[in-house]
């Protein structure tokens, strides 16, 4: 499609939106398309593990550091999507050690809708399992699509109904049960190499969850380059419509095509470990 996208991801904590399709939004926002990411929890409570262990031991004034730690951690993610060129994030600041989709919730959500009635909306998954509370994010933003097109909301007009589609996260998972009983396939994969040192780069501006440096190009060699193994993709990010896509016959991209003709022994000497190559400076 050539017309100009106006894309926007809503998610649950500071860092999700990096790690989870820091990529995609990277390529969007290469192409020219505008990019929003909505961050709906400030994330100190449950994702600021520097803070958490400092409280564990008795050494951090908690209530009176709060603030602070609060807009350090959006510092490192406006940092982090900076590199991967997108400079629109807007934080809701709700509470994150007990994350509800409420009427609080949907409304704000709602309010971002209306004003930037984006033509795609990528969400988590709101089947994401029981009590890592991504879904519960993503059950507001689907409550809110429809109020975000009420007179209550709406400021102006979009001549289009917005989210033309939305796109869930794969999602990465625990090591549980619950887990292995949740859907991680993907029926839309991105290829993210081209950007990936960008997203190896984005994460190295997470301190506070301790990203920077081997950990965040373990996390990116374990998920991305997993969702891209099949498809001869170095790294990938995946997502699954909620909408099914139109189509007057059967679709078959040039992607496929290409690979179909290509060698294996050519397609699988393509296949390169990048992350390890990205240098860290602490």
């Amino acid at each position: 499609m050539e017309e100009k996208l106006k894309i926007m991801a809503v998610v649950c904590h500071p860092a999700d939106a990096i790690d989870h399709s820091g990529g995609t939004l990277c390529l969007h926002a290469e192409r020219g398309d505008d990019v929003t990411v909505v961050v709906c929890t400030h994330g100190v409570d449950s994702h600021d593990l520097r803070r958490k262990a400092a409280i564990r031991k008795g050494e951090s004034d908690h209530v009176a550091e709060k603030q602070d730690a609060i807009e350090a951690k959006e510092q490192e993610v406006i940092d982090g999507l900076a590199i991967l060129g997108i400079t629109d994030v807007r934080f809701l600041r709700f509470r994150d050690d007990l994350i509800v989709a409420n009427t609080e919730m949907v409304e704000a959500i709602a309010e971002q809708l209306a004003d930037v009635q984006p033509h795609i909306l990528i969400l988590h998954n709101p089947t994401e399992e029981i009590g890592f509370e991504h879904g519960e994010t993503a059950i507001a933003a689907l409550r809110a699509r429809n109020l975000a097109s009420t007179d209550r909301f709406l400021k102006k007009p979009a001549g289009y109904a917005f989210p033309v589609q939305i796109y869930f996260n794969v999602m990465y998972g625990h090591t549980n049960q619950l887990a292995f009983e949740g859907m991680r396939f993907g029926g839309i994969v991105v290829d993210i190499t081209p950007v990936v040192d960008r997203k190896v780069r984005a994460m190295d501006c997470l301190h506070s969850q301790y990203y920077p440096g081997p950990m965040g190009r373990k996390c990116i060699e374990a998920t991305n380059g997993r969702m891209g193994l099949h498809l001869r993709m170095s790294y990938a990010e995946a997502f699954q419509p909620l909408h099914p896509h139109p189509y007057s016959h059967l679709p078959l991209n040039d992607r496929l095509m290409r690979q179909a003709r290509t060698p294996a022994s050519e397609t699988a000497g393509q296949m390169r470990i990048l992350v390890n190559d990205v240098p860290f400076e602490q």
